[in-house]
């Protein structure tokens, strides 16, 4: 003879009522011992010089010709003007900060966007980002070709985290830290 399986529902003790009964489903009881673990303080103090060292100011000025915009965007010239610049990029940081400052004399580079690739990706994502978007990527070549058209200068900072694996989560701590500071970010 079979034998019928029963759940029982957790009850609220006061009505004597099921708790969320839905019929042939399993409910897990609210109240679950799940183990919680705690970073080590350290890692916020590390969170906090990486963005401290990313956020200063720009570390590199990426240059455009004059008249650049959306509707003539000459990607050929902005590359090969670049061309030190991006040489450099593979392997040398993996967390980085897009800024934007006045063409006017001492105004001060604004932070816009912070992003995080492997290092070994790095050029290919500031490509994306400055010269020529891939359209699988969320680049931001848009906002950069609009701020280039405003007559902005685009500032680039990088930072290089090790281990690798920790770039996700230094970026996600400083965009959190920033959200204000970024409007190129996405906040949702």
């Amino acid at each position: 003879m079979k034998q019928k399986l029963r759940l029982k529902y957790p009850t609220n003790r006061s009505t004597e009522s099921p708790i969320n009964p839905v019929p042939g489903e399993l409910r897990v009881r609210a109240h679950m011992n799940t183990p919680t673990f705690t970073g080590p303080a350290e890692l916020a103090s590390f969170v906090s010089a990486c963005e401290e060292a990313l956020l200063k100011t720009a570390q590199h000025k990426f240059t455009f010709p004059v008249g650049a915009s959306k509707g003539s965007w000459p990607i050929d010239e902005i590359k090969s003007t670049n061309e030190t610049l991006l040489s450099k990029l593979r392997h040398q940081g993996n967390v980085y900060a897009l800024f934007v400052r006045s063409l006017a004399s001492n105004s001060q580079w604004e932070v816009r966007y912070v992003g995080e690739r492997k290092a070994d990706g790095l050029r290919s994502r500031i490509t994306d980002h400055l010269i020529k978007k891939d359209p699988q990527t969320g680049s931001k070549l848009e906002e950069i070709q609009s701020a280039v058209a405003e007559g902005l200068e685009i500032g680039l900072s990088f930072i290089k985290v090790e281990p690798q694996s920790l770039r996700l989560f230094v970026e996600e701590r400083i965009i959190a830290n920033n959200k204000n500071r970024l409007p190129w970010n996405s906040h949702g």
